[in-house]
């Protein structure tokens, strides 16, 4: 199995993993590195959502994301503006008195003010939900009395957030901000912590946009070649197991074993140790026995 190979797999698992029961009519082809998708989804959110994890996934170089919108739900503009109204409704974080949307062609347009950049993005996630929507413009500004809150005010509120909310350690993320231009920097976790750092600092008013520069201890090439040499030294240690003729690869968390062992015990125990390896979670077990 090459390279291209073994990323078409992770592909392959991870949108198992977060589509579990959702019928997908999708195809990928995976060149050097590079993936083109195409197919058919519901909705601009399954779209969007499938091309960034594969994004994501490390030693990807690159996603052409040709999937197309599904017109067997059609929905007229007028029925569009009042489905994503309804959403706004529901949601408590959109306040309908200050973001309102209009729909061209199955385009979205947003516009009115806002507090905050995050609820620029919900609102904006929330019409990418509707049946029929292409595309989603936000034309929302943040609000004057938004815009007055003073840089200082804003970092403080950031800070605060970090501190009672567990997602983020407060003391890995230097946080600035100029003009309500906020800038992080720090080494975090993993992808989800850095995420979660932004998603807060968005979500703070008179935010106007965030520049996330936070490394992680985790994720890509470097934790990739981490965790397949510390899968090769467990499997060496492990006395139930002969290496000799086993190839140990990690790749975007999936463990990718292969090779010749003397036993289907020998087999099954070589995938017990990477599943109680943490870091990965999920194996693909190619070994094949040679009887003697």
């Amino acid at each position: 199995m090459d390279k291209d190979e073994r990323l078409a797999r992770s592909i392959e698992n991870i949108i198992k993993e977060k589509f579990q029961g959702t019928p997908l009519d999708i195809n990928f082809q995976v060149i050097n590195g590079y993936v083109k998708i195409y197919g058919v989804v519901d909705t601009l959110a399954e779209r969007e959502r499938i091309g960034s994890l594969i994004a994501d996934i490390p030693h990807i170089k690159g996603v052409d994301n040709g999937l197309t919108i599904g017109t067997d739900n059609y929905q007229d503009d007028k029925e569009i503006e009042q489905l994503v109204a309804e959403r706004f409704s529901k949601d408590r974080r959109i306040n309908l008195k200050n973001i309102g949307a209009q729909c061209d062609k199955g385009v979205v347009i947003l516009r009115g003010q806002a507090a905050n950049l995050g609820e620029i993005e919900i609102a904006k996630e929330l019409a990418t939900q509707v049946h029929g929507v292409r595309d989603v413009r936000s034309l929302v500004k943040i609000s004057e009395e938004a815009q007055e809150i003073d840089d200082i005010s804003i970092v403080n509120s950031i800070e605060s957030f970090f501190a009672i909310f567990s997602l983020v350690d407060a003391e890995d993320v230097e946080t600035s901000c100029e003009k309500g231009i906020v800038t992080l920097i720090g080494l975090v976790d993993d992808n989800e912590e850095k995420e979660a750092a932004e998603a807060i600092a968005k979500a703070v008013d008179g935010v106007r946009l965030v520049i996330n520069k936070l490394k992680t201890r985790q994720g890509g090439a470097s934790q990739d070649k981490y965790l397949t040499n510390k899968l090769r030294r467990a499997l060496h240690k492990d006395p139930r197991i002969s290496t000799a003729q086993i190839q140990v690869d990690v790749i975007g968390e999936t463990a990718y074993l292969r090779g010749q062992v003397y036993s289907n015990e020998a087999k099954k125990e070589a995938e017990e140790v990477a599943r109680e390896l943490k870091g990965i979670k999920r194996i693909v077990n190619d070994l094949t026995v040679a009887y003697h």
